[in-house]
């Protein structure tokens, strides 16, 4: 087994039993639903990895490290020290942190697909749109959870929120755009 495929599996075996303690710690504390939020977070952590060892896909460990960060972040600190609705600031950050994170993520797969090495304008724009195009559709999730089930307090309580949401949004992949476009990484998907 190589380096690469013994940190994929080394990383992924932390990541479940750090969001195990979480969901149940969460369970213990009486909040099934959130537990229910870091269940499905988990879940598609662990498909991800699946298709990757599948498909022979490849991840930077760089990313996945932050993909499961922010996974992490989300269960133990938004839900579990109930940051989302005690803090004005962390759910922007975390916004800010997924953007920056998933625009990289989901870079990584078009360029296994392009098969090519983009020019540095294209990179950047490429991330820039694809991390934009990301948070617009996790707010439009958050809207449709928000008026199905009716959640108290609500993951968009106003427009204001959803604004400030899209602009963490925003910079969190422009930053990413720029770390793709400048930084040269070890892969060659970069």
């Amino acid at each position: 087994m190589d380096r690469h495929k013994r940190a994929m599996y080394g990383l992924t075996a932390v990541f479940i039993l750090a969001q195990l303690a979480v969901i149940l710690a969460l369970v213990l504390k009486g909040r099934t639903d959130y537990a229910r939020s870091v269940v499905f977070t988990t879940f598609l952590q662990l498909v991800f990895v699946f298709l990757e060892v599948k498909y022979q896909l490849f991840m930077s460990t760089y990313v996945r490290v932050l993909v499961m960060v922010t996974f992490f972040l989300d269960a133990a600190f938004g839900y579990y020290f109930d940051l989302y609705v005690t803090s004005v600031v962390f759910d922007k950050f975390l916004h800010f942190f997924g953007a920056y994170t998933f625009s990289l993520f989901a870079y990584i797969f078009v360029a296994q697909l392009q098969g090519s090495s983009l020019a540095k304008p294209v990179k950047f724009i490429l991330v820039a749109c694809l991390g934009l195009s990301l948070g617009a559709f996790y707010e439009i999730l958050e809207f449709i959870f928000d008026s199905i089930s009716h959640a108290d307090p609500p993951s968009q309580p106003n427009l204001l929120d959803t604004d400030l949401d899209l602009t963490a949004d925003l910079l969190g992949s422009l930053l990413a755009g720029c770390h793709a476009a400048l930084r040269k990484f070890s892969d060659k998907y970069f």
